[in-house]
């Protein structure tokens, strides 16, 4: 009797992608997660991914919050933030966004930043404006911008998402071998 030995290939880590996703309330949670949670599929095995979840909200606890949260978006390479509504954060919108921009050191390559707006329920009243702000947070950070309406159709469709993410790992891996092949180099030399 032969007996074969199944042995699975251990596919090499391209390097590390963080996502860090900003949602509003519960609402606005659920597109955030898929949106994780697919972005996660699309660069698995080849990247190692963490991600993290914050509460709007917590961007207006303390300043040493605060702080933790800019920095946290400035370490990430996909941020994606999700809106149900403007009705509570509108007025707190700008200052929000402007401090992202202040916060943030350009890096070598660019980020992402992807916004999931709206709910099953409702429109986003403003949604040209808001559209536009963040825009203008996205090229103020160096990074990528896409957005999405979260309607109850909007999860179905991926093809928006993973275009998107695909350029953007594409973009992400000749800068990571050349990082290698430097600190290779450098060791060597």
């Amino acid at each position: 009797m032969r007996t074969e030995t199944l042995i699975e290939q251990k596919t090499e880590v391209d390097g590390r992608l963080r996502l860090l996703s900003l949602y509003e309330d519960f609402a606005a949670s659920v597109p955030a997660r898929w949106a994780t949670s697919t972005i996660n599929k699309l660069a698995r095995p080849r990247w190692e991914t963490s991600a993290e979840m914050w509460n709007l909200n917590a961007f207006n606890a303390s300043q040493q919050v605060r702080k933790m949260m800019i920095q946290n978006v400035t370490e990430a390479d996909v941020l994606i933030v999700a809106l149900s509504s403007l009705d509570r954060c509108k007025p707190k919108l700008v200052d929000w966004l402007d401090a992202l921009v202040d916060g943030t050191a350009e890096g070598p390559v660019s980020g992402l930043l992807i916004c999931l707006l709206g709910d099953e329920d409702q429109t986003i009243k403003g949604l040209g404006w808001t559209v536009k702000q963040f825009m203008r947070c996205a090229q103020g950070m160096g990074r990528n911008f896409i957005w999405h309406w979260t309607g109850r159709e909007a999860i179905n469709d991926t093809t928006w998402l993973t275009g998107s993410v695909e350029k953007f790992l594409s973009r992400k891996q000749p800068l990571l071998n050349k990082t290698w092949l430097q600190a290779t180099a450098a060791s060597l030399g």
